[in-house]
């Protein structure tokens, strides 16, 4: 990943990080800790919410 698409995706993301720290002055190894950080995060939330999903019956339509 290029180090704009990293600082992209923390500033797209819900991270305080930006209100902290200033992007650019940030190292690549902390660039790369931070989006880590990032997709962890995403990826425990995610696995919560797909844990309380309900399964449902599958169904089909005739649109």
């Amino acid at each position: 990943m290029s180090r704009a698409y990293k600082i992209s995706l923390i500033l797209k993301s819900r991270s305080s990080l930006p209100v902290y720290k200033d992007l650019a002055t940030l190292t690549e190894r902390e660039l790369d800790e931070q989006v880590v950080a990032m997709i962890r995060r995403m990826r425990s939330n995610e696995s919560a919410v797909i844990a309380r999903m309900v399964l449902r019956q599958p169904t089909f339509s005739l649109n």
